[in-house]
């Protein structure tokens, strides 16, 4: 298992340029998207206590750190390039390792890339009609090809041309536009409970029966998906300064810090209006800000899921090239996904690779269904992969960085992975079966590999 930081003699190497700060930026970064602003709507209409929906979101940080815990302390064992698919091949075997590579870098990945890019186009639109998803461009091989597909494609690209000139740049774009929307929610915070319309809620917490437990199970599912995006940084560990303190303190801290702000936003969302209303509108968000401020300040909040896109974006460009590069380096992959860029030390090709797959995907308008069909295997791969601390605890028992409440904190992360896994499935099982084909179809890529590998071994 190679996984490291270069592409062999004396070529260019992953350079160590990401700082404690950066990770943590960059964990934020990577969670924090638009389900704070359009998501919650739904968790409003199936659970309407508001003391059991910051519950909830509580739970779902809880899970959330777990995972961060779990995962720093795999990171700090192997602080290489890869994440997952390192993990995975040095405890279940390289095939769980490609599989993972395989949905990650060929579907989730890219799938994301095109999702977010088009929810800017989609988002620029209501401020200039003519750049949105509605506006016609042209015919391209019977598809309807629009406007704003083209700004996704365009915005896509941009990202990705700019991660090819080094990560530090990639870390700054983050970093910056991290900032702006930690920014946007705090002043959302401070403005919002301290607004004269802001009421208190009834937080007296009704019993838990079993109708109530079923639909927090669903809510607890949007919730889950608000904190996904924190595993990102495991796949770049070859490019952190101090490994074995930066990521796992990243990944602490900038999980923490995504707590506070998404339970933050909630209670102002919950003040503004009843549970009632806020579940009935399409944008409860929106619902919330505008009787709390008026109709200008909903278009402000716009303005804040444009940049909450781009800055998710910016962090989620990022690790599938990574990926995808410790692979090549293992030989699971062409070589040219192993070439670093000669000048700025970075995986160019998976770079481009992973944006003109994205753009195929944002043009065939195709990428939510794709990504949903991996959505269960992507979740039992994180799960798979914390899983993974309990063999590298019995084959190596000492680390770099342990994480504190072993085995407690890893067992409740991969059983609360392990059920959202199975409750994905039951809930599309159409989606799942074509997952499972789409697994299936990289285990015989993988047995053909590896039947080219023994050839030329």
């Amino acid at each position: 298992m190679t996984g490291g930081t270069g592409s062999g003699g004396d070529g260019p190497h992953l350079l160590r340029a990401l700082g404690f700060w950066d990770c943590v930026l960059y964990v934020a970064g990577s969670i924090i998207g638009t389900g704070i602003y359009l998501s919650v709507g739904n968790i409003f209409r199936k659970v309407p206590y508001p003391s059991w929906i910051l519950v909830l979101w509580v739970l779902g940080g809880l899970h959330a750190l777990a995972a961060g815990l779990t995962y720093a302390e795999l990171g700090a064992r192997r602080p290489t390039a890869g994440g997952p698919y390192v993990y995975l091949s040095e405890t279940y075997g390289p095939l769980w390792g490609f599989l993972a590579m395989w949905a990650l870098v060929f579907v989730v990945m890219p799938g994301a890339v095109a999702a977010l890019s088009t929810g800017f186009a989609e988002f620029l639109g209501a401020f200039f009609p003519a750049l949105g998803t509605a506006a016609p461009a042209f015919q391209l091989f019977g598809l309807r090809i629009t406007q704003g597909q083209l700004v996704a494609v365009g915005t896509g690209f941009a990202f990705s041309i700019w991660n090819i000139l080094g990560i530090r740049e990639g870390g700054r774009l983050n970093d910056v536009l991290t900032v702006v929307k930690i920014g946007s929610i705090v002043a959302l915070v401070v403005f919002g409970l301290t607004s004269a319309g802001a009421a208190m809620p009834s937080f007296a917490l009704p019993p838990l029966t079993a109708p109530l437990a079923v639909a927090a199970g669903g809510a607890l599912a949007g919730v889950l998906w608000a904190y996904d995006g924190w595993i990102n940084i495991s796949a770049l560990g070859a490019e952190v300064k101090n490994p074995k303190r930066d990521v796992p303190g990243g990944l602490v801290l900038g999980v923490l810090l995504v707590v506070v702000v998404y339970v933050g936003a909630n209670a102002v969302y919950l003040g503004a209006a009843p549970v009632a209303a806020l579940g009935d509108s399409p944008r409860a968000a929106e619902t919330a800000v505008r009787i709390l401020f008026g109709d200008g300040a909903a278009r402000w909040l716009s303005l804040a899921v444009i940049v909450a896109i781009l800055g998710s974006l910016a962090a989620n460009i990022i690790p599938g090239p990574r990926i995808a590069y410790a692979a090549a380096l293992d030989g699971r992959l062409p070589r040219p996904f192993a070439r670093l860029h000669p000048r700025y030390s970075t995986p160019a090709f998976g770079l481009m690779f992973q944006g003109l797959f994205a753009a195929a995907l944002t043009l065939s308008g195709r990428f939510d269904e794709l990504v949903a069909t991996v959505s269960f295997a992507a979740t039992a791969f994180y799960a798979l992969g914390g899983a993974a601390v309990f063999v590298y605890r019995r084959r190596e028992p000492s680390a770099p960085w342990m994480m504190p409440g072993y085995p407690w904190v890893p067992v409740f992360y991969v059983t609360i992975s392990a059920l959202f896994t199975v409750a994905i499935a039951l809930d599309a099982p159409l989606d799942a079966a074509r997952g499972l084909v789409i697994l299936g179809a990289g285990g015989a890529v993988y047995l053909w590999g590896e039947r080219w590998r023994r050839r030329g071994a």
